[in-house]
């Protein structure tokens, strides 16, 4: 009895809807340089026509449907507005026949080679963190101003642009508007409106401010979707991962236009698949954290070649889900939300660049404030103590297909053990509820490290990361695994530098910290801080120089260095040596108690010799 009253209520409710629905007859034309564009797709979300020959268009919709759309052709570009495409006509609901036109603008240049970025989760919670993002946008900046010179270049965000702040995305839009390029929005789980009434209602705000929630465009030779899979159950703060039928159907009507063994892009928040093989325990945990009707999403792309882009984790991580059919997920662009600089999978906070040339796309990740070849982190042997003979490997965008091969001395030892696990710096950094701000914030485990055991207490390690493009990334470092008797116990080297070699310093050990030329460092320094300069900063004859110079930089009177060890000698406790020659004067000084870093090191004319042992 109970199920037949439900699906009484049901019928009931699909007659009430079909009833009291309005009809609507919508009109119009879609146009480039005042000539008609035929075959451009239009929608209403649930339907789909065509233009004719002349560019013009009928549909037949509802009063239940908010827009009117189009699907932007090839090599055309959308009209754009604080950043974002604007695709869509917002449909009047209270006229039976209306007119609607489009003005699309032919592209200046091909569009067979293109790139895109996706960024995803920026995820803001207060107004401070917008100078946060932007110093993400001016990184996401320059790398669109290099691609630029070469080919189109586009954006998507796949969701949790603010932290349940709608009020915050007008902010975000000042943000994003001045990278001069299309950006496309992608709804996330905090970026719904929880109305305690019903999924159909929880992207109000949101389609306010960037239009539909689904929607598809070409570019190139691509067909690119957006979908919403966060559906919200109209309880308190509660959602799944679920693609509801109106999407699908609409999505296989969208394909229809598509070939077989074309290239697809779909974007959206929560990944399909949770990890790669590792599922959680709580199934709960599950339902909000992958996509819980992907079969029925996997049936409809399976006659194409299909990425699947996501976000939601803040990790990073790719499943190779079939041989037409790979998802990636993507670290998110605020890292572990603003509390640290990688995320809880130890992968820097960044985004990854798409690169298109006909139907193929290749791809790489990039670090903020990171050089496009860092596709890698190692901790040398001991970093772990879970692991006190191993050294290890996080390979951020992994996926089958790259190899991560070790030298011992220049000898070929083979591949590093891949495992699942915590990184050594995000179980540092993000201990469950010692955070100041998030109390739930934790590490999260991976799957893309990697371990290898020496087998001589001392020599010297090259790891080679070879990912699926051909690309080969290498990084060296010298292991020695040693003890010493102190009254306190044994203690084990796990960092130093000896300085035993000449030219900048190791860039394996020592970072530049440039951040604050811009602001005075908080307290009006008179000094820039170079990087890689030779003048400020060099090693020679075992010793290490940092040396100021009078010499105008930027309107600063000075020019010196500031070497950090950061993330690459980073420990919270241990038993520093460091030897050191500085000269007298006011404002010298060492700078060393900055834990967990080994470094915030500055130094005099002469240093030599730094070194962590740790228990």
């Amino acid at each position: 009895m109970k199920h037949k009253c439900i699906t009484i209520v049901l019928f009931f409710f699909v007659i009430y809807s079909a009833i009291y629905a309005d009809n609507i007859t919508v009109k119009g034309k879609v146009f480039s340089s005042g000539k008609g564009v035929e075959e451009v797709m239009i929608t209403d979300g649930v339907n789909i026509v065509k233009t004719d020959k002349k560019g013009s268009f009928k549909i037949e919709t509802t009063s239940e449907q908010n827009f009117i759309y189009y699907s932007l052709p090839k090599n055309y570009n959308s009209p754009i507005i604080d950043g974002i495409p604007v695709f869509y006509a917002l449909l009047q609901k209270d006229k039976n026949e209306q007119t609607i036109n489009f003005e699309i603008y032919k592209s200046d240049n091909s569009q067979t080679k293109h790139a895109f970025i996706l960024w995803a989760d920026p995820q803001v919670a207060e107004k401070s963190e917008f100078e946060l993002l932007e110093k993400v946008k001016t990184d996401v900046k320059e790398t669109i101003r290099t691609l630029s010179t070469q080919m189109p270049v586009h954006a998507i965000s796949a969701g949790d642009l603010v932290f349940d702040k709608l009020d915050f995305f007008n902010d975000y839009k000042n943000v994003i508007k001045d990278l001069n390029i299309p950006f496309y929005q992608v709804i996330g789980n905090h970026d719904m409106d929880y109305n305690e009434r019903s999924n159909e209602l929880s992207d109000n705000t949101f389609t306010s401010e960037f239009g539909p929630s689904h929607f598809s465009y070409n570019v190139g030779n691509i067909h690119y979707v957006v979908l919403k899979d966060v559906f919200y159950y109209g309880y308190t703060y509660r959602y799944i991962g679920y693609i509801d039928e109106n999407q699908l159907a609409w999505l296989e009507k969208d394909l229809q236009s598509v070939k077989p063994g074309a290239t697809v892009v779909l974007s959206i928040h929560i990944p399909t698949i949770y990890g790669e093989s590792k599922e959680p325990a709580n199934y709960n945990y599950s339902m909000a954290n992958k996509v819980m009707n992907n079969k029925a999403l996997f049936q409809i792309l399976n006659p194409y070649n299909t990425h699947i882009l996501a976000g939601h984790s803040h990790t990073q991580w790719n499943t190779v889900i079939s041989s037409n059919l790979m998802e990636h997920v993507h670290a998110a662009a605020c890292g572990a939300w603003w509390q640290g600089e990688v995320t809880t999978d130890g992968s820097p906070k960044g985004y990854t660049v798409y690169l298109v040339d006909g139907d193929s796309i290749s791809w790489y990740f990039k670090g903020v404030n990171r050089d496009k070849s860092e596709q890698f982190k190692v901790y040398e042997t001991g970093t772990d103590v879970d692991m006190p003979e191993h050294f290890i490997a996080n390979v951020y965008n992994y996926d089958p297909k790259w190899k991560v091969l070790w030298y011992e001395d220049g000898k070929y030892k083979g591949e590093m053990e891949q495992y699942w696990g915590k990184d050594p710096l995000a179980t540092s950094l993000y201990k469950p509820g010692e955070n100041k701000k998030y109390a739930w914030l934790s590490v999260g485990e991976t799957n893309h490290l990697f371990k290898a055991k020496p087998q001589k207490r001392e020599s010297k390690i090259t790891v080679v990361v070879q990912d699926r493009f051909g690309n080969e990334y290498k990084k060296e470092f010298q292991n020695t695994i040693m003890t010493k008797n102190t009254e306190t116990g044994s203690w084990k080297l796990v960092w130093n530098d000896e300085f035993d070699y000449t030219g900048l310093p190791d860039s394996t050990k020592w970072g530049y910290d440039t951040k604050g030329n811009d602001t005075g460092w908080g307290n009006n320094e008179d000094q820039y801080y170079t990087a890689k300069d030779t003048s400020n900063a060099w090693v020679d004859k075992g010793v290490l120089a940092i040396k100021a110079i009078k010499k105008t930089m930027k309107k600063k009177k000075y020019t010196s260095a500031r070497l950090i060890s950061k993330e690459k000698g980073d420990w919270l406790y241990g038993r520093f040596e460091i030897r050191a020659k500085l000269p007298t004067g006011r404002g010298l000084g060492l700078q060393y108690g900055c834990f967990p870093l080994i470094g915030n090191t500055e130094a005099g004319p002469k240093a030599a010799k730094l070194i962590l042992w740790k228990m």
